[in-house]
């Protein structure tokens, strides 16, 4: 183990050291040096994954992994379980949600192929009995998993299946597995969705910048009852970066889209190369929140805590 160890450091040094930029330096370095650490346990753990008389209820998983009921349908996001990204990018703590309890999941969402993302193993530990359901132009990227079935789609197309309807919807991110590919892979393999079941609605924003454009036509489409919204990581200044929104940004999304509740992700799980407090960005969303009268449209949950809304 401290071969391995020991040699994951030393094949990491000259990325930490040279090319890359600062912001990757600092998740990796951070990452390598706190490998041998423990990882603590969720704040909470779901250890009953359906509810019974429930039409809407959300749970946070952790980083970009939502466990969403309406009615008798339960749906995941961007499934991560694992305890470490490629091995290498570690937890700051682990998933609120044991694989293994999953009976069922009708539909698990797939919003682009960053590691983050399109997790193998967290995929391998679901059940296959439901949809796999991912973007346009990934298909190359996404194994076999024996899912009963699987479905790429591209902006704004919609499928259906056993009364529940899906459709991707635009976000604005970039595309790429291993880096270098983006370079020829162009404009493909990132998405959004909104989910509708018998007169619910949730969306799933992935991870996206900000685009009044995109946002603005999605809520003139759809009857939003959740969003659920990245908040990490971005600078705090204004409305984020190009590809990730910033905690004032999410809340732009928010009222873009009309949504009745938004459930804040995406933060505060993975180091992602600051050593700041990984509850920095939902407070300044509270905050913000707050200065425009919305604190009782964000439901604010720790890792492993679900709330029911109706």
């Amino acid at each position: 183990m401290k071969f391995r160890f020991n040699k994951i450091i030393m094949m990491l040094i000259p990325l930490v050291m040279c090319g890359c930029n600062s912001y990757i330096q600092r998740t990796l370095w951070q990452s390598v040096t706190t490998m041998g650490e423990p990882i603590p346990a969720a704040p909470q753990m779901i250890t009953t994954p359906v509810l019974d008389h429930v039409k809407l209820s959300v749970a946070w998983v952790g980083h970009a992994t939502a466990l969403i009921q309406i009615h008798d349908k339960i749906f995941l996001t961007d499934p991560l379980f694992s305890n470490t990204i490629g091995m290498v990018v570690k937890r700051q703590v682990k998933a609120g949600l044991d694989p293994s309890l999953l009976a069922k999941v009708d539909g698990t969402f797939i919003s682009h192929m960053h590691f983050d993302h399109l997790n193998y193993g967290s995929l391998d530990a679901l059940p296959k009995k439901g949809i796999l359901v991912f973007p346009y132009g990934i298909e190359r990227f996404v194994p076999d998993f024996g899912f009963a079935q699987a479905e790429e789609l591209k902006p704004w197309e919609t499928f259906e299946y056993d009364n529940v309807r899906i459709t991707a919807v635009p976000a604005q991110h970039f595309t790429g597995r291993y880096g270098i590919d983006r370079n020829w892979l162009g404009d493909i393999g990132y998405t959004g969705y909104v989910i509708e079941y018998r007169g619910i609605t949730v969306f799933f924003a992935g991870d996206t910048g900000y685009n009044p454009e995109f946002f603005k036509e999605i809520g003139r489409r759809f009857k939003i009852n959740l969003a659920i919204i990245p908040i990490a990581p971005s600078s705090s200044v204004g409305n984020g970066s190009y590809v990730h929104v910033s905690p004032m940004g999410a809340l732009a999304i928010m009222k873009d889209v009309g949504a009745a509740a938004m459930l804040p992700i995406h933060f505060g799980t993975l180091l992602f190369g600051s050593a700041a407090n990984p509850e920095g960005p939902l407070d300044l969303l509270l905050a913000a929140a707050a200065n425009e009268g919305l604190s009782s449209r964000i439901i604010a949950l720790k890792v492993g805590e679900r709330r029911i809304l109706y």
